[in-house]
């Protein structure tokens, strides 16, 4: 990994076009324009696109292939002005003649070009004439301690060497592989809807990019005991280069690599739940044998992906499993996934049940139900084909033949919050199609009653992907109508089954009608996905070949649910 040349090298001889110059920028009488005149107060430059000559001191360079490509420079003393940077980024195209020195933390460098915004960045660009005139004391960094007062500290911050001590959890890892970065807050942060303490998440975070603009870069980044990290580690302290990519988001580029330690081991297993039946909720992040589609492109990523998921599975050891995002292809993907886990398993040690007469619906994924039918006797199945539905609630009932015992299994997969429309069931607080799962949530709760009334049984078990985090609509429809929400049972810590933007929250759940959840011995989600980075999953294009391991984690995106079940204990 190339880090920023924080180094003992000395400044090298400038080259010839720099020695030349009639006047040398280091003389007294040469006009400067202070860095944080360039900076001004605003998000742009009030000086943009005019030539200026300035003075500052080195706090790092990145130079060479992939890099950021200049030097950052900061004022001896500021302007007094908290709302203004003191440091600037000047730019050194790869044919510039200045990119062969070598820069040290205290060169004080006078530069003459021009003032651009790269990305949002400030920048000296276009440098005709940059002269080292002393070395003088580094720049000390600028603490910043988490939460921010406001987001603008960052923008007063652009370009400055800073600290921020910690300690620090990693919070996001989903672009490990294809950046280089993680994100880290102060704290583990959670969807605001999500029921956790989330207060002022935007002003906890920060992202730490890998000091270069590589994608999916060879090496990975920020190992921690030679793996990679995930969301709940930690880092001590902070110190780098505060950059400004542009929409608001800002980078800290590190001086030196931050040292991460694991902070919550990964668990090769699931907490135990106890009771005579587990059963099982699984998404499988688009499980499909046609390749080039949603999932694998290849035969080789098809295997992978398979022997990932097989192991998750095997390691549930489910009585029941619910799987979301299966391939709706009549039985071929289900078949491939049953015959692969029996392959280890033993033959027939599950079958899935067929689609229900009533019909999936016409989407490209479905649910399916795989069982032991050595445990359970499939004694009927259903499903709510209504056009609100993309992809059509499944309903399987089960005799456990050890107890004799009823119960019903609904298997949902509602509408993504993505995809949104330009009017209509627009983003409201809940993500976009809020109103659509609230009425998909309400067809399943009917739906439901109505398989109570023919089963004449009131043991229910409602879970999947519900795309609804723990206090939106869809989720308090279902506990209006007497459903209990499993995760209750967990500490509010291990609420989570995604990670989005650096958010942990809840989307996939199992509901109990108040009879089983009398009946229920345990619960618990299996944190094996939404902590890992996808550098992690089945993909070959630009995962490197090391990561990969036929192992359950990052065998989708979302964490799987295991809950066990004594029946007739009520």
């Amino acid at each position: 990994m190339r880090w920023p040349l924080l180094l003992t090298a000395v400044a090298a001889a400038l080259p010839s076009a720099a020695a030349t110059q009639t006047l040398s920028l280091c003389d007294a009488g040469t006009a400067l324009t202070p860095i944080a005149e360039i900076q001004g107060r605003e998000r742009r430059s009030p000086l943009l696109d005019q030539g200026v000559t300035v003075e500052g001191i080195v706090t790092t360079a990145f130079l060479g292939a992939g890099t950021l490509g200049g030097v950052f420079i900061q004022m001896a003393s500021g302007d007094g002005d908290l709302a203004t940077s003191n440091a600037l980024f000047v730019r050194l195209l790869s044919r510039s003649p200045f990119t062969e020195l070598e820069f040290r933390p205290g060169d004080l460098l006078r530069a003459r070009g021009v003032v651009k915004e790269t990305g949002s960045q400030t920048t000296l660009d276009r440098v005709e004439a940059l002269e080292r005139c002393a070395n003088v004391d580094p720049i000390p960094p600028t603490e910043i301690t988490f939460p921010l007062l406001d987001a603008d500290i960052w923008e007063a911050h652009e370009g400055m060497l800073v600290e921020i001590r910690g300690p620090l959890t990693v919070t996001e890892v989903y672009n490990l592989g294809r950046y280089g970065e993680v994100s880290v807050a102060d704290t583990r942060l959670y969807h605001p809807n999500n029921g956790q303490p989330a207060e002022a998440n935007a002003l906890r975070r920060i992202i730490i990019n890998d000091g270069s603009r590589l994608q999916n870069p060879t090496e990975v980044p920020f190992l921690v005991e030679g793996g990679v990290p995930r969301v709940g580690d930690r880092v001590d302290r902070l110190l780098g280069i505060l950059v400004n990519d542009g929409f608001d988001t800002y980078r800290l580029e590190p001086l030196v690599p931050p040292s991460f330690t694991r902070a919550v081991p990964r668990p090769e297993r699931p907490d135990a739940v106890g009771g005579r039946l587990r059963v099982a909720a699984v998404n499988v992040l688009n499980f499909f044998t046609t390749l080039g589609d949603r999932g694998a492109d290849t035969l080789e990523e098809l295997g992978r992906q398979r022997d990932k998921l097989v192991s998750a599975l095997q390691t549930l050891d489910a009585d029941v499993l619910a799987l979301v995002e299966v391939e709706n292809n009549d039985t071929e993907a289900a078949s491939a996934l049953v015959n692969a886990l029996n392959r280890v398993e033993g033959t027939d040690t599950y079958v899935f049940m067929p689609d229900p007469a009533t019909g999936v619906g016409g989407d490209r994924i479905k649910q399916v139900i795989l069982y032991r039918p050595a445990v359970l006797e499939l004694i009927g199945s259903t499903s709510a084909v209504e056009s609100i539905f993309e992809r059509a609630p499944v309903a399987a009932t089960f005799r456990e033949r050890a107890s004799g015992e009823v119960f019903t299994l609904v298997a949902v997969h509602f509408r993504s919050k993505g995809g949104c429309p330009t009017a209509g069931d627009t983003d409201e607080g809940y993500g976009c199609w809020n109103l659509r799962r609230s009425a998909q949530a309400q067809i399943v709760v009917d739906f439901a009653a109505q398989l109570v009334r023919d089963t004449d049984d009131p043991d229910v078990l409602v879970l999947g992907d519900f795309n609804s985090y723990r206090q939106e609509p869809p989720l308090r429809i279902f506990e209006a109508a007497g459903y209990i929400s499993l995760d209750d049972r967990l500490p509010a810590e291990s609420r989570y089954s995604y990670v989005f933007f650096g958010e942990a929250g809840t989307l996939d759940y199992a509901l109990a009608s108040p009879s089983l959840n009398r009946q229920t011995a345990g619960f618990t989600i299996w944190h094996i996905n939404a902590d890992e980075p996808p550098a992690l999953d089945y993909n070959t294009e630009f995962n490197p070949a090391w990561l990969y391991t036929p192992d359950p984690f990052r065998s989708s995106d979302h964490d799987p649910l295991l809950l066990g079940l004594d029946l007739g204990s009520e």
